[in-house]
């Protein structure tokens, strides 16, 4: 594929095999927000259904152990235990939210590459060590779009949150005489509902963003009227070596026809524009088979290799036109039986003499 042509000339959408070539190369649609947005949706659904009786519990056993902080404790195993408790816990109220995030990330990436593998995307690229090359990645136009991309969401998310949480300024003075608990499911509630809040608003922007990758993609793969003409190339063949391929094709072809020619039982022409050979073998068909036919320059062949071949040659313009439009080694129809028997019966005639001399 021309990769030089300039960015103007490419005015063409990509060919589906353009586009193949990208997938198998690696180069597909991947929205990054989209991605978030499932991370954040199967986050929220796992904290939802199991994260928040997680977090009663492991904040009930947290302040069992934070009540009894103060207490000395001179006996080391004890301090193990109490360490693997809170780590456990932790553990317990994390490893569900982190194992499920995991697992989106990594499914949603093999839907939407379709499942694409590539073993030599493995092989370490020593060219990406290349300082040069590294600046250029890092300042180039995708980079900058991606970084103010980031920028804006990132704005738009402290927007939101701070909105969200100078609601809860007008109860904090009444926190005060909330229980542990009452605290836990208050917290609970507000992270629920914030996490809600950017879930929709993270919506919006992966909507934008996977409208925004997929048009880059095909903009980037967009192609020229040479990339397309090259391509065609490749793929079906010059047409030089093409036509070449034909010509011996039909040149064989000719030549079986005209060898068919010499064991026939007589050829019927126009006399000059058309020649059809027939072959009747009563023992073999019920009805005489077509082995050549030919116009013109062919026809004359035809006749040629009959006259050599001592096939009778027959004059019989309208029979000559209607044999030739019928397809080339089949029996002829009902409709010629009765002027072709007449012709190869006087064919027959004409023979039988030389066959008693």
């Amino acid at each position: 594929m021309a990769e030089d042509g300039s960015s103007e000339d490419r005015t063409q959408a990509p060919t589906g095999r353009r586009l193949a070539k990208a997938r198998e190369d690696g180069n597909v649609a991947q929205s990054r927000e989209t991605q978030m947005l499932l991370v954040l949706g199967a986050f929220l659904a796992v904290f939802s259904i199991a994260g928040a009786s997680a977090a009663v519990r492991f904040v009930a056993h947290m302040h069992g152990l934070i009540e009894h902080f103060s207490t000395p404790i001179d006996d080391m195993a004890s301090i193990g235990l109490v360490i693997r408790q809170a780590m456990t816990e932790g553990f317990l109220l994390m490893a569900p939210l982190v194992l499920v995030s995991l697992v989106t990330v990594i499914a949603f990436s093999m839907f939407q590459t379709q499942f694409l593998f590539r073993p030599q995307a493995l092989i370490p690229d020593l060219t990406r060590l290349s300082p040069f090359n590294g600046f250029k990645r890092v300042f180039s136009l995708r980079n900058l779009i991606e970084l103010f991309k980031s920028l804006m969401k990132f704005l738009v998310f402290g927007i939101v949150l701070y909105v969200i949480a100078s609601g809860t300024l007008n109860v904090a003075p009444e926190a005060e005489r909330w229980t542990v608990r009452r605290l836990t499911y208050e917290l609970i509630s507000w992270f629920t509902y914030a996490t809600l809040i950017i879930l929709l608003v993270q919506a919006f922007i992966a909507g934008l963003d996977e409208l925004w990758t997929r048009h880059s993609r095909i903009q980037k793969l967009r192609m020229s009227h040479q990339d397309i003409k090259d391509e065609t190339k490749r793929e079906d063949g010059d047409p030089k070596i093409k036509a070449k391929r034909h010509q011996i094709r039909m040149r064989r072809a000719r030549h079986r026809m005209i060898q068919s020619v010499r064991k026939a039982t007589v050829v019927i022409t126009n006399p000059t524009h058309y020649a059809v050979a027939l072959s009747y073998e009563s023992s073999v068909a019920a009805a005489p088979r077509i082995v050549a036919k030919g116009t013109d320059e062919l026809a004359a062949r035809i006749r040629e290799a009959a006259q050599d071949a001592k096939v009778p040659v027959v004059n019989s313009p309208p029979l000559a036109r209607g044999l030739y439009a019928l397809p080339l080694d089949t029996e002829i129809p009902q409709e010629f039986f009765k002027p072709v028997a007449a012709i190869i019966a006087y064919v027959i005639k004409l023979k039988t003499p030389r066959s008693r001399a």
